[in-house]
């Protein structure tokens, strides 16, 4: 699990860590890192995991290719859009094929309006081209690095000893009404069509970090089905 001791910068790379894993292709480097980061945790899953990769592949053309198959390409049976509209507006039905919804919505709408808020934008970062072309504001990837560059903020906020509230405010938004409601279930379509398991490892990452941020912003336990009613919104203070 990545550091989420209440330090913002390391909150920070924990975020920047998950959200890296789906805005960009898989590459010999970053499997390298997640190597060096496994090596330190308790947990051997990862390791596990990565090894398992490694050996069967040891240039990651099917982690390649699962990336492209799992997130662009809709023919390859698949597909699992990484898009909080597309996974919140699912039609899930028992022995059925899920149909997934739209990539514009409310929540979409909601996200890019944060964004604009906080000042993010995601088609200045350092991801995957066609990620960039698409341009869809509520991109897994994006909804995490969002959080990152707000955890950055308060970490200087921190240091000129500034009040906090407002940035954990719309941290607490960005959590609350939109990551916790969607990336379990992107976890549990992901344990369907991940041939490799890597995805779907780092997806539930996401959903029990940002469980886990919900906690520490709030000082209590949050339980893992979040609602978003009653949820107070405070305008964002530059």
């Amino acid at each position: 699990m990545p550091e989420r001791e209440g330090n913002a910068r390391e909150r920070a790379l924990g975020y920047e860590l998950l959200a890296g894993i789906f805005l960009k292709e898989p590459t010999l480097e970053q499997f390298r890192t997640l190597q060096n980061w496994a090596a330190g945790l308790e947990d051997s899953s990862l390791k596990e995991l990565l090894r398992e990769i490694e050996e069967g592949d040891p240039e990651l053309q099917e982690l390649l290719q699962t990336y492209y198959d799992l997130f662009f390409v809709p023919v390859s049976g698949r597909f699992v859009p990484p898009f909080e509209a597309a996974i919140r507006g699912a039609q899930r039905q028992k022995g059925r094929k899920i149909r997934y919804g739209g990539f514009w919505g409310d929540s979409t709408l909601q996200v890019r309006q944060i964004y604009q808020q906080i000042g993010f934008e995601p088609e200045k970062m350092n991801s995957f081209q066609p990620l960039k072309e698409m341009n869809i504001p509520d991109h897994i990837g994006f909804e995490l690095s969002a959080l990152a560059c707000l955890c950055q903020a308060e970490a200087s906020w921190e240091e000129e000893q500034k009040d906090l509230d407002s940035l954990h405010s719309i941290q607490k938004i960005l959590l609350e009404e939109h990551l916790n409601q969607w990336l379990d279930h992107l976890r549990e379509d992901l344990a369907e069509a991940d041939p490799t398991g890597f995805y779907t490892y780092f997806a539930r990452l996401a959903a029990e970090f940002c469980r886990e941020e919900v906690g520490f912003l709030t000082g209590s336990p949050l339980p893992e089905n979040v609602s978003n009613e009653n949820i107070h919104r405070e305008e964002w203070k530059a």
